[in-house]
Parts: structure tokens; C-alpha cells; sequence
């Protein structure tokens, strides 16, 4: 939300957040959050949610942000929040340390230019630069100078060694000699660590403050660490850098080649054949790895602790594969960055001690306020020093506290959401898991799920879900992340009410794109969908939805399949429309329901009475149930879809109705009629179908429902109320599912040669009833 306010508000006014001030800028994001924060509640709405409204929350309202903390407060005094200065990912754009799940990886093959923010021209990217650097009194026989190959040659600035591997015959008898560095001429010593380097890669140089690896080896060897770049991307206020002060990362880069070339110490490039772009998902800014301090939390005990509730079952992952990424994560879980330098969040609750004029060292103390903060920081004085601030008189004798400008990882926040929203506020211990089922996108297992176990087991001892229900990730038709600056996302709007390509056009010139990503976006939606969308409706967009859950491991996202759900909802139209203009022209009774309320369709039916047809399908509606049945216990939701749109449109359609629609319209010399009880089998089948379906296309089968039941007692249910009907409803005598399992599309074929139609007859839709 806050990147959102920041592109709107350089673009209608040139201001950054940092021209406003931080109370005037949090207010901006509220008056956002007040004009666009229902979007999301009406589409949500719009698809057909049923959601217990009364219970919304917002995760910066006050409830949740005293639970915040107070949660923070509490592991913050029970040791397991603290604060150290480790190497993290920064993104200079959003001036913030970012987490893991908002950077992509992009690789790269070879040269590969790429958009950058606040850049006139596309960076470069993929391409070694090869450096000498010359030794140092080389020895009579030795090599005079070490090559480096670097794909970052703007980080030479903080170069403090050369690391060679000893196992590298080519470098024997380089340990504790010297190169001279060929851009600041000065001297950094050769070591040798072979944990750092690759034997086939032969060479490294250390810069400490710009890569994790090379911080590690620092610390084994006692370098100093020198920081280049400061949190904008630019080099730093430093006399060792003259020349270079105040310069971009970027422009840095084409000065030191340049340099080196000046140099003669430039030995040219070549094409890397692999390599990983990091890059932040929100700003589309490259990543920067900065070493600096921030807030931690401590988390191999809470880790192993929700990797246990897996493996022992009291936490169940759907599907199944998930527990060994699962087991994967947590057994190697690093302690959490919880800190972010934005403005809006929790700030948080964390304050810096200093004692005026007392020898007493500065320290940090979690509260709700200054006043809890100075108390709590006087309290944790020992003897000694609480009878030396007694003892000093005078307005130098003063405990001042400062709050830490940070705010809280949105994670942390959203880690806690089962103790607001199962109301335990309070952090106390529980009996039994918050909830039964939490359904979720697989690519949030680690960064949401994992991390609500963690933290709600620790303050309640019992897990937040006994079953996590993992869909896969939802990206376009080709298989890309949908992102606004691609012009490949799709708001469910305007697939459930169209929209034409001007339209959405417009839609990406609301989201303060750039120019170029404006440019790239509507030209991409012109390609993929120049006649803009269909009105699909809700129903048709989550049942295709759902039917793509089928996916394993993401949904490629396509229209086709949103209209092919589109068609089956019309033929269900037409099947229902069909089933009652005969229902009406026969008289037959719709009224089915018992004294408890219970639909009984088929216990009025006399078995005599039953074709061979209408005992094949009734075989088959048994057998859907039993599918439906299983795959729902088994939340698999597609499957059970699945079954009951293959027998409305291969059995009940495709067959069964075309055989009462041939003794209606087909040969004139035929004689048959539908009887009244291939009505009752239709109607039943439609009650069974409607109840079945509802949980997939809650419109459509809430509309027909009611007009199915206009008639009956339970006329004013919802079909919300209704129970699925169960297998037992259906199966009757002579009507085994086993044995007919496979009867009527050959039944079909007789029937049509007995009556003078050829085998190959298709149905009124065009398809082919040949079994």
C-alpha cells in the first residue's frame, strides 16, 4: 500500500514521502486505504464468498495492533527478539530491507539488459568482467599478477582481499603476499579459503559489506569491512572514493571499467552462461545485499516446534508433497528479520535508553510508551546503578527514550491473525487448534502459514489449523507472474462483468505505472486480448478456477477455460429449463420432501415402473455421489467437481436426455412417450445435482434452486441449507452400480437402431453418442 501512495504522490505532485513528513504521509495512506481499500471486499464479494461479514477485520485496526504489541513485547522479554547487524536485502527504491518472498529471481543467459528505476538507459546484466590485479614482489618463477572475473566489477570500491583456493596449483605460494589494487592502489593481502572458493573457479575478491559469503570469510579472517554504498544506491561520503562520491551503483559500474581500462587492467568480458538477477517484486528495483543492524527474532526452537506438529499429523498439509518442503524449511530455518524501514505498519515497539550525564550504558526496551519504557528501563537497572541515579540531582540526570523509527514485517502482523480473528487476544495457553481448515496459495507456505504455526503455537500451545489446503499459484496463460507492468493481470471484475480493451487499458493508467511500463503494459493487453473480456459471471470464472487447482504446481491462467466452464453453465440452464416445461406438461408432482424436511425423489417410484435407461442412470448418479463424497472428505475440491459435471453432461445429458428427447421429437412412427417417472428420475437428479454443485457455482445453483422448489414446502430454504444428497438416496434394487456401471451408452446406441436412427446419431449439441 505504502509503494502505491509513493508512485501517486510523485506523480501528482513531484513530492516523496520524505517531503511530507511521516505523520502527514501515514495520513495520505489512510485516505488511500478509506477511498480503494473495499476493492478487494467487493470482489470478493462479487465471487460469491460466503463469509461471516459481522467479523471483519483490518490488520491495522487497534485491536490488532495492541495484540501486535503486546506479541512483540512478550518475546522480546523472553530473549527471543534481538537485535544484530547481519547482511540483508535491500531494496534501494523502497529505502527498506525487503523479505525473501518479495524478490525475484531472474536468470540470465548471457548479456541481458534490464529496466531499473530511476535509470535513463537499461543496465546491463549477465557478463563477467575480467580484472588483473598485479602481485606484490612476485616470486622469480611465480605468475606476476591474479585475474578476477566479476559480474558486479562497482563493488571493487570495498575490495579488502584476494582469496585463492589451496588446493589451486596455479597459486602456491601465494598465501600472505599481495596485490595492488589497480583503481585505489592499494595493497590487500592474499588468503587462501577454500570454503569461499570454488577450485574450478580459481579466484575471489572479498568485499565483505556487499556479499554474505564474503562477510563469512571476513569474519574467519579478520578484515575489515568497507562500506560503498549507502541505503539510495550511491557511494558513500569517503576520501578512499574520491571520484566516485555520490554516484549511482550503476554509473559506477561503466566509471570503473572505464577506469581499469585507463589502467590497463581491463581484460575485457565475456558472456556469463548462467547467472540469478535479484530483484524486488514491489519496485522492480535490483537488490542490493547491505550489511546493517535489524531486528531479529529467534526461531529454531518455534521452527522445529511447528515441524513437529506435521510430522506427528497434528497439522495436516494438502496436498500431501507440501510436508517435505515443509520439513525442508523449517529444519533449516534462519532467524527472521522482523524490522523494515517504511512508514506504514506497526511501528515498532521498541525504544532506546540513554542516561544523561550517568555512566550507565545505552540500551533498548520493549513497551507500549515512553512512561512504560522509562520505568521499564529504571526497573532493569541493578543495585548499584539505581542508587547512582538516586544519588544524582539536577535536570542532567535524565532517562530519555527514543522509539525505534522502524515498522514490523507485514508476516509478523499477519502471523498473529488467528489469535484476533479465534478471539485470543489475551496469549494465553488454549486446549484444542484455533480452527479446523485454512485454505491458502502454496507459495505463501514458509512466508504466512509456517510462520502463524510458529508464533500461535508458542503463546497458545495448541496449533492455529489442524488442516492447511494449499492451492498453487495463479499466473497467466503462459505461465508468467501476473504483474501490472506486463498488462497480464486479471481482475476478476472484469472477467465476471467484461470489459473491453479501452477499459482495461484505462485500469493500468489509474496504477501510476511509468511511462515505460505503461507503454509495455497496454501493448500487452492489445496482443493478448484485443477484444477485451466476455462477460463470463461469477460462477463460470470459480469453477474454472477450481477445475485448474488441478494444476500441480501453478495455474496458467486462461480465458478458454473460464468459457468452457461458461458453456456448461448455460447447458445446465437449458437441462433445467427442459426438466421443469416437461415436469409442467405431464403434471407431475415436484412436491418430494418428507416431515423432517428431506428431499426422497425416487421413494415414490415404483422399481416396475424403471426402464433399463432409467436404472443405468440412476447407477451412474450413485456412482457420482460416491466420487463427490470421497473427493470432498478429501478436500479434493476439482475432483469432486469433476465428477458431477461429467455426469450432467455425458449421462444425464448426452444420453439420458437425448433418449426422452427422441420418443418426444425423433421418428414419427415411434409410439413411446416420457413417462412420468423418466420426469421424477430427471427432477431427482437435478435436486441431487443443484445441492452438489453449490459449493463451486453458488449463483446459479441458488437461482435454480429456487425455481426447482417454488412449489414445495421447503420453498423458502436456501440450497446453502441443503445437505448433499448421500449415495443411499439413490441406489435401489436391480440397480447395482457395479454391474451398470458401463451400460447406458451402449443401451443408447440399441435403443437409437431399434427405433430406426443410425449408431451414429449426435446429439442436438453436434457431439457423437458412439460409445
Amino acid at each position: 500500500m505504502q509503494t502505491v501512495v509513493e508512485k501517486k504522490l510523485e506523480r501528482e505532485t513531484g513530492q516523496t514521502r520524505h517531503d511530507l513528513g511521516r505523520h502527514a504521509f501515514i495520513n495520505k495512506v489512510w485516505e488511500w486505504k478509506q477511498e480503494h481499500g473495499d476493492r478487494i471486499k467487493q470482489q470478493t464479494k462479487s465471487l460469491g464468498a460466503s463469509l461471516n461479514w459481522s467479523q471483519e477485520y483490518f490488520t491495522m485496526d487497534p485491536r490488532h495492533s495492541q495484540l501486535v504489541r503486546d506479541a512483540f513485547i512478550r518475546l522480546y522479554d523472553d530473549g527471543l527478539i534481538y537485535r544484530s547487524t547481519k547482511m540483508v536485502s535491500w531494496s534501494c527504491a523502497l529505502q527498506s530491507v525487503i523479505s525473501d518472498i518479495e524478490v525475484d529471481k531472474l536468470p540470465t543467459e548471457g548479456r541481458t539488459l534490464i529496466e531499473v528505476p530511476g535509470t535513463k538507459a537499461r543496465v546491463e546484466f549477465g557478463v563477467l568482467h575480467t580484472i588483473e590485479f598485479p602481485i606484490v614482489d612476485p616470486a622469480a618463477l611465480g605468475p606476476l599478477s591474479v585475474r578476477v572475473e566479476t559480474t558486479r566489477p562497482e563493488t571493487m570500491l570495498g575490495d579488502v582481499a584476494l582469496a585463492v583456493n589451496s588446493r589451486d596449483d596455479r597459486y602456491k605460494g601465494l598465501e600472505g603476499k599481495y596485490v595492488v589494487h589497480p583503481l585505489l592502489g592499494r595493497e590487500i593481502p592474499i588468503i587462501c579459503d577454500d570454503d569461499l572458493v570454488n577450485l574450478e573457479f580459481g579466484t575471489g575478491v572479498i568485499t565483505p559489506a556487499h556479499d554474505e559469503n564474503d562477510y563469512a570469510c571476513a569474519q574467519r579472517h579478520g578484515l575489515p569491512v568497507v562500506t560503498v554504498f549507502g541505503p539510495a544506491g550511491t557511494v558513500v561520503d569517503d576520501s578512499r572514493f574520491s571520484g566516485f562520491v555520490g554516484k549511482s551503483r550503476w554509473e559506477v559500474r561503466q566509471k570503473v571499467v572505464s577506469d581499469l581500462k585507463v589502467a590497463n587492467a581491463y581484460l575485457g568480458s565475456r558472456d556469463a552462461e548462467s547467472s540469478v538477477v535479484s530483484r524486488c517484486s514491489r519496485s522492480g528495483d535490483i537488490i542490493e545485499p547491505m550489511l546493517m543492524p535489524q531486528w531479529y527474532l529467534r526461531c529454531s526452537e518455534m521452527a522445529q516446534a511447528a515441524d513437529g506438529l506435521v510430522q506427528r499429523g497434528d497439522v495436516g498439509l494438502l496436498p500431501k508433497r507440501q510436508q517435505a518442503t515443509w520439513h525442508s524449511w523449517l529444519a533449516e530455518a534462519e532467524d527472521w528479520c522482523v524490522s523494515r524501514q517504511l512508514w506504514w505498519g506497526h511501528r515498532i515497539p521498541i525504544y532506546h535508553v540513554h542516561w544523561a550525564g550517568i555512566e550507565i550504558a545505552d540500551s533498548w526496551v520493549a513497551a507500549t510508551s515512553e512512561e512504560h519504557a522509562r520505568a521499564k528501563a529504571h526497573d532493569g537497572l541493578s543495585a548499584k546503578e539505581k542508587a547512582i541515579v538516586a544519588s544524582v540531582k539536577g535536570a542532567s540526570a535524565v532517562c530519555t527514550v527514543r522509539q525505534d523509527g522502524d515498522v514490523l514485517d507485514t508476516w509478523f502482523s499477519s502471523g498473529l491473525l488467528p489469535l484476533l480473528a479465534f478471539n485470543k487476544s489475551s496469549l494465553d495457553p488454549g486446549k484444542a487448534a484455533l480452527s479446523s481448515v485454512l485454505e491458502t496459495g502454496q507459495d505463501i507456505l514458509f512466508f504466512w502459514v509456517a510462520r502463524m504455526t510458529m508464533l500461535c503455537t508458542y503463546f497458545t500451545k495448541v496449533p492455529p489449523f489442524s488442516t492447511v489446503l494449499l492451492h498453487p499459484m495463479v499466473r497467466d496463460a503462459q505461465g508468467r507472474k501476473m504483474s501490472k507492468s506486463l498488462g497480464n493481470v486479471i481482475d476478476p471484475m472484469d472477467v465476471i462483468n467484461g470489459a473491453g480493451l479501452s477499459r482495461l487499458q484505462d485500469t493500468l493508467r489509474r496504477g501510476y505505472l511509468s511511462d515505460k511500463e505503461l507503454k509495455r503494459g497496454t501493448k500487452e493487453l492489445a496482443n493478448m486480448y484485443p477484444n477485451g473480456f466476455q462477460q463470463f459471471g461469477a460462477d463460470a470464472l470459480r469453477f474454472a478456477l477450481l477445475l485448474y487447482t488441478q494444476q500441480t504446481q501453478q495455474i496458467n491462467m486462461s480465458l478458454e477455460g473460464v468459457r468452457a466452464s461458461y458453456h456448461f453453465c448455460n447447458k445446465l440452464w437449458n437441462t433445467f429449463r427442459f426438466i421443469h416445461m416437461h415436469a409442467a406438461k405431464l403434471e407431475v408432482d415436484t412436491d418430494h420432501v418428507d416431515q423432517n424436511g428431506n428431499r426422497q425423489w425416487f421413494a415414490d417410484i415404483n422399481d416396475r415402473e424403471l426402464t433399463v435407461f432409467d436404472r443405468a442412470l440412476l447407477s451412474r448418479l450413485h456412482g457420482m455421489l460416491q466420487a463427490y463424497h470421497g473427493a470432498m472428505s478429501a478436500y479434493r475440491l476439482a475432483a469432486a467437481a469433476e465428477a458431477v459435471r461429467e455426469f450432467v453432461q455425458r449421462d444425464l445429458c448426452d444420453r439420458y436426455i437425448e433418449i426422452c428427447k427422441l420418443s418426444l421429437f425423433g421418428n414419427p412412427n415411434a409410439t413411446n412417450q416420457v413417462p412420468k417417472v423418466a420426469v421424477k428420475v430427471l427432477l431427482g437428479s437435478l435436486d441431487i445435482v443443484l445441492r452438489a454443485l453449490h459449493p463451486f457455482m453458488p449463483f446459479l445453483s441458488e437461482e435454480l434452486w429456487q425455481r426447482h422448489t417454488r412449489s414445495r414446502a421447503d420453498s423458502d430454504m436456501s440450497v446453502m441449507e441443503a445437505k448433499w444428497a448421500a449415495p443411499s438416496e439413490v441406489l435401489r434394487p436391480n440397480c447395482s452400480a457395479e454391474a451398470e456401471n458401463n451400460l447406458l451408452p451402449n443401451l443408447v446406441v440399441k435403443h437409437l437402431t431399434l427405433a430406426g436412427f443410425s449408431p451414429n446419431v449426435s446429439t442436438s449439441k453436434g457431439r457423437s453418442m458412439n460409445p
